[in-house]
């Protein structure tokens, strides 16, 4: 059976076993009280499965476009609500075991979550500095951040002299959206600005840029 967001079945008679699952266990009182269901939506729930199961049957004696057009309405109205109170009322309700989730079908992530990989080498990236900004220097990574990342880190400084490595820059942040900002301190304007990027991810980290960039800042 689907998982994640694509936990409803795809084929159609696969769904109508489902919504009759579904049509018991939202109507049972007991149940409604023990999950914490609130009973007005259940009962809306069901109204829109019963609807589509009524205009599915209409169409299967009727097989006319319009009657298509109205079961397949109805379907998407029935899928709507189910996914619905999925999220709302099962997919993270404490009072509920993931047993009986399954049994309406509705699965929650996986216990122990496949490891993201770490990107090996860090993102490509451009500077950018302006006349109308003095002191400033904004730092881009290029592109879409790969999955898993979940932030980027910087490496910078404004020393005296080159450095060879990145990990020999003096100052580290991190940052989650375009662009991250240098503010020049005291004395620092019309110096070179050194950075190398990384990227973060919960399992951890990829190689430093190969080599610090550098910029004037103005």
């Amino acid at each position: 059976m689907p998982s994640g967001n694509d936990w409803l079945p795809a084929r159609e008679q696969d769904l109508i076993d489902l919504i009759a699952v579904w049509q018991v266990k939202l109507a049972n009182q007991s149940l409604q009280t023990a999950y914490g269901w609130i009973a007005s939506e259940c009962t809306t729930t069901v109204a829109a499965l019963t609807a589509f199961l009524t205009a599915r049957a209409t169409y299967q004696s009727t097989p006319t476009h319009p009657n298509r057009l109205a079961k397949d309405g109805a379907k998407k109205t029935a899928i709507a609500a189910m996914r619905k109170f999925a999220a709302e009322r099962i997919r993270n309700n404490p009072k509920m075991t993931e047993a009986q989730r399954d049994e309406l079908g509705v699965r929650t992530r996986d216990p122990v979550p496949t490891p993201v990989p770490v990107p090996a080498e860090g993102p490509e990236s451009r500077i950018e500095i302006s006349a109308h900004a003095p002191g400033q220097v904004k730092v881009y990574y290029e592109g879409a951040k790969p999955y898993g990342v979940i932030a980027v880190d910087i490496a910078y400084g404004v020393p005296d002299a080159p450095v060879e490595r990145a990990d020999d820059l003096p100052h580290r942040d991190s940052f989650t959206r375009n662009p991250w900002t240098y503010a020049a301190q005291s004395g620092e304007r019309g110096k070179n600005f050194y950075y190398a990027l990384r990227w973060r991810t919960n399992e951890g980290v990829s190689a430093w840029t190969e080599q610090s960039r550098e910029v004037i800042i103005p």
